[in-house]
C-alpha cells in the first residue's frame, strides 16, 4: 500500500506539471479527501483505500503547485539596476543567486550568467536587467533547462555584468579548495577525473574524456551519485561494525550492525558536503541515510519500502527531480537491482569466492543496464550493447581501487604519492576503455512514455507472474497490445497524410516535412550567428528521434546564413541522409564550405536546385522550385534563398526562405504560381519583405512566422500590419511554439504547442 501511495504521489506531480489545475481547488479537494478517509474506513475499507490513493495524487499535485505558484509575480522595470546577492548554486557558465539588495527583491532566487569562477556563498555585486525566465524554445519532446528552473521556483534572471565578488566565509568551500589544490599539486594523471570522482568538480573535464565514458556506457561513474556515496558509507560502515563488534555483548545481541549503521550516517553527510552538495548528491545521501536507518530499526530487508520512502522524501523536498535524468536513472537502476537480485541471486551457488563475486557483479550490472535501457535511450539517444563488459572492468577498477586510493591520498600527509598511484590505475582503466571503445549505437529512435511502460511490463512480468498466468497475459493481452500499438505507429509513419512542422528555433528557420509513404525532408536547421549552442543536437535531434526518424530523404539548406544552416552539421553527421540540396555553391561562406566537406565525407549525393526544378514524389506530392534563377549571381544571400512550393493534390505550401521585396516582385512579374494555402512569411517578417502585391498574389489561408528574440526590428510592425489589413491569420513560433499543419489534399488543419 505504501509503494502504491508513493507512485500516486509521483503521478500527481506529473499530472500537475503537464495539465495544471487551480491550487485553491486542489487544496479543497485534498481536505475533503482527508476528512472522508476516516469516515469511510469504518464501513467501506476498499473505498477508503481508493480515497487514500486519490489523496496522494492530489498531494503530489499540490506539492509541485506550491513550488510554481508560491512566488508572487514581480513588476519588472525594464531599466538596468544594481544588484547584490549570495551565490547558492554554481556551474561553469551559470550561477543561482539569492538577492540581498535591493530590499524589495530580498530573498528572490535568480539566474545570473557568468563564466567567472565563483563559489557557493560568495557575495557578488552585478549590474543588469531583471527579466522573466521563460523557455527559449517551445517545442514538444524537449525538456527546457529554464522550464526545470521554474519548477524549482526560480522564475527570473538578471542579464548584465559582474562588478565584484567577495569570497564567502565558508569552511566547506575552503576545505574543497584545499583538496582541489592537493590534487593539482600532486601531478597525478587525469587529475580532472579524480576531482570529479572525489569532490564532484566536473568543470574542467575534457570533452574527449566525457565522450569516452558516454560511448562505453560508463558515464555514471563520473557523476557523484548513489554509487559513490554507497562506496564511502560502506567503507565506514565496515570499519564501524568491526570496532563496535569488539564489544562482546553488542555482538552477541547482533546490535553491532544497528549501531554501526547509525555511526555511518555522519560520514555520508561529510562526503556530501565535500562533494559540493549538489541536488543529485543530496538525493543520494538521503537514500543512503534512509537505508542506514532501516538497518538500525531492523528493516533492512524491506528494500522496496525503503526505496519508496527515499523517493517520497526527495520529491517532497525537490519535486522537480522527477523530470531529471539522474533521479530517474538512480531509482530505476536501484529498483531493478532489488527485483532481479531477489529473484536470481539465490541461483548463484559458486563456492569459490572470486567466481561468486564475479557472478554477483555481472548480475548487478546486468540488472541496472536492462532496467535503465529505455531511460538512457530517451535522454541520451544512444546505447552501447557491450556496456556490461565495460562496467565489469571499469567499476571495480575505478570505484573499488581508484576512488579509495584517491580519498586516502587526500586524507593523509604526503598523500601525493598515493594520488599518483590512483592516477596510474585510472590511466590504465581509461586505456582499456579506449581500446574497447566500439559498438556505440547512435542515434536510436526515442521511446515514448507508453512504450517505456510496455517495456517494463515485459521484463518484470516474467519475474513475478506464475507460468500459467504469464502465458495468458502475454497471449491475450501483452502481445495483442504490442501488435496493435506497432500497427498504429506504422500507419502514422508510412501511411500518413502530409504535414509540415515549423520548429521553434528562435530567430532562424527549420521545417520538417512528413510526406506520404514515410517521406521525410528537413528544410534548414536554425542556428545562431554567435555562441556554441547547437540547435541540431539540442532541438532537432530529440524531435526527429521522438518522431521515429533516423533517415531523412532530403536535407535542404535554403541559404548559408547562420540561422538557417547552423543546426545542419550535427544532423548530417549523425543521421542517415539520402540527399543534400542547396541553391548555389556559396564558396565564400565558411559554414557552407564546412557543410559541403561533411557531405562529401559522408558520401551524401549533392543537388544544386534552381528555378524550374521539380522533385516528384509518390501520391500526388511534389516540390517545385521557383527561386533562385539558375546561373545568375546574387550579391544578397537572402535573395539567393530557395523558394519552394509544395503541392499535394489541391493544397499547396509556399516556403520562401529570406527573400526580400525585389525577388517577390520578380516572382510576380515572371508569372510564377504563387497562390498557396500556407505561406511561410519571408525573412522573419522583415519590413523589406511581405509586400502587398506579393501577399495579394499568394492569398494564403494562414501565414507562419518563424521568429525569435535577438534581432531588433524582426518582425517589423509594418509587415505585420500588411497581413492584418488583408485579414490573414498569423501563427508565430515565438508565441505559439511548435506549429504543425496537416493536409488531406483538400483542406488544411493546424495545431500549435501554445495557444
Amino acid at each position: 500500500m505504501f509503494i502504491a501511495a508513493v507512485l500516486s504521489f509521483i503521478l500527481g506531480i506529473y499530472v500537475q506539471t503537464t495539465h495544471p489545475f487551480s491550487l485553491q481547488s486542489l487544496f479543497i479537494a485534498l481536505c475533503v479527501a482527508i476528512v472522508l478517509i476516516p469516515l469511510a474506513t469504518r464501513k467501506y475499507q476498499k473505498f477508503a483505500m481508493c480515497l487514500m490513493i486519490v489523496s496522494f495524487i492530489i498531494a503530489g499535485m499540490v506539492r509541485i503547485g506550491i513550488v510554481v505558484y508560491m512566488y508572487p509575480s514581480i513588476v519588472i522595470d525594464e531599466s538596468k539596476s544594481l544588484y547584490e546577492g549570495i551565490v547558492i548554486e554554481a556551474s561553469p557558465s551559470t550561477k543561482i543567486v539569492k538577492i540581498i539588495k535591493p530590499e524589495s527583491l530580498k530573498g528572490l532566487r535568480i539566474v545570473f550568467r557568468t563564466s567567472q569562477d565563483l563559489s557557493i556563498n560568495d557575495t557578488i555585486r552585478f549590474f543588469g536587467e531583471l527579466r522573466e525566465l521563460t523557455p527559449t524554445f517551445k517545442n514538444p519532446y524537449t525538456t527546457q533547462w529554464k522550464w526545470l528552473k521554474r519548477l524549482e521556483g526560480i522564475s527570473y534572471e538578471v542579464r548584465g555584468t559582474l562588478l565584484s565578488a567577495i569570497p564567502g566565509q565558508n569552511l566547506v568551500e575552503a576545505w574543497r579548495n584545499i583538496l582541489k589544490n592537493k590534487i593539482d599539486s600532486s601531478g597525478t594523471k587525469h587529475g580532472n577525473v579524480i576531482k570529479a570522482l572525489t569532490i564532484g568538480d566536473r568543470t574542467n573535464l575534457e570533452d574527449d574524456t566525457k565522450n569516452l565514458f558516454l560511448r562505453t556506457g560508463t558515464a555514471h561513474i563520473l557523476a557523484i551519485s548513489g554509487a559513490h556515496i554507497g562506496i564511502i558509507t560502506t567503507f565506514f560502515f565496515f570499519i564501524a561494525r568491526f570496532i563496535i563488534g569488539r564489544i562482546y555483548t553488542l555482538r552477541l545481541r547482533g546490535d553491532h550492525i544497528r549501531y554501526a549503521s547509525l555511526l555511518t550516517i555522519p560520514f555520508a553527510f561529510m562526503f556530501m558536503l565535500t562533494a559540493g552538495s549538489g541536488i543529485a548528491i543530496i538525493r543520494a545521501t538521503i537514500m543512503i541515510t534512509i537505508y542506514m536507518f532501516s538497518l538500525f530499526f531492523e528493516r533492512g530487508r524491506h528494500l522496496l519500502n525503503t526505496l519508496a520512502l527515499s523517493a517520497l522524501i526527495i520529491l517532497l523536498l525537490y519535486p522537480h527531480s522527477l523530470f531529471t535524468p539522474s533521479f530517474q536513472l538512480t531509482f530505476v537502476s536501484v529498483l531493478c537491482i532489488i527485483i532481479f537480485t531477489k529473484k536470481f541471486y539465490p541461483l548463484i551457488t559458486f563456492q569459490n569466492r572470486i567466481a561468486h563475486w564475479f557472478s554477483s557483479a555481472i548480475l548487478l550490472t546486468f540488472s541496472a543496464t536492462v532496467g535503465t535501457l529505455p531511460v538512457v535511450i530517451y535522454h541520451f539517444y544512444g546505447i552501447n550493447p557491450f556496456s556490461l563488459i565495460h562496467n565489469i572492468i571499469a567499476v571495480p577498477l575505478i570505484c573499488g581501487l581508484v576512488m579509495p586510493l584517491s580519498f586516502i591520498g587526500l586524507a593523509v600527509p604526503l598523500g601525493e604519492y598515493i594520488l599518483q598511484v590512483a592516477g596510474e590505475l585510472l590511466n590504465i582503466t581509461m586505456n582499456i576503455l579506449t581500446s574497447l571503445d566500439f559498438g556505440y549505437i547512435f542515434p536510436i529512435i526515442r521511446p515514448s512514455l507508453p512504450e517505456i511502460i510496455l517495456y517494463f511490463i515485459c521484463i518484470l512480468l516474467p519475474i513475478h507472474a506464475r507460468k500459467k498466468i504469464l502465458f495468458a497475459l502475454f497471449g491475450f493481452l501483452i502481445i495483442p497490445l504490442i501488435a496493435g500499438y506497432s500497427y498504429i505507429v506504422y500507419e502514422q509513419r508510412f501511411n500518413n497524410t502530409p504535414s509540415i512542422s515549423f520548429i521553434d528555433v528562435g530567430i532562424g528557420d527549420s521545417m520538417l516535412i512528413e510526406g506520404p509513404k514515410g517521406l521525410r525532408i528537413l528544410i534548414d536547421g536554425g542556428g545562431y550567428y554567435r555562441g556554441d549552442y547547437d540547435i541540431g543536437k539540442s532541438i532537432l535531434t530529440p524531435i526527429l528521434l521522438s518522431k521515429k526518424i533516423v533517415t531523412l530523404d532530403y536535407v535542404v539548406n535554403t541559404h548559408p546564413h547562420g540561422d538557417h544552416i547552423g543546426g545542419l552539421p550535427y544532423i548530417l553527421k549523425h543521421f542517415k541522409v539520402k540527399h543534400f540540396a542547396t541553391s548555389y555553391y556559396f564558396i565564400k561562406e565558411e559554414k557552407f564550405i564546412d557543410v559541403l566537406k561533411l557531405v562529401k565525407e559522408k558520401g551524401i549525393p549533392l543537388q544544386i536546385l534552381g528555378k524550374g526544378d521539380v522533385l516528384h514524389f509518390n501520391n500526388d506530392f511534389s516540390i517545385h522550385i521557383i527561386n533562385p534563377q539558375k546561373d545568375r549571381p546574387v550579391e544578397n544571400l537572402n535573395n539567393a534563398s530557395l523558394v519552394t512550393r509544395i503541392i499535394y493534390k489541391d493544397t499547396s505550401f509556399l516556403l520562401t526562405g529570406d527573400i526580400e521585396s525585389d525577388i517577390e516582385e520578380e516572382l510576380i512579374l515572371t508569372h510564377m504560381p504563387l497562390k498557396s494555402n500556407v505561406l511561410k512569411i519571408p525573412h522573419h517578417g522583415s519590413k523589406h519583405s511581405s509586400s502587398m502585391p506579393f501577399l495579394l498574389s499568394v492569398q494564403p489561408d494562414v501565414a507562419v512566422l518563424s521568429v525569435g528574440a535577438g534581432i531588433k526590428g524582426l518582425p517589423s510592425i509594418e509587415a505585420i500590419r500588411r497581413y492584418e489589413k488583408l485579414s490573414i491569420p498569423i501563427l508565430r513560433t515565438d508565441k505559439n511554439g511548435f506549429i504543425q499543419i496537416d493536409t488531406d489534399g483538400k483542406t488544411i488543419r493546424y495545431k500549435v504547442l501554445q495557444k
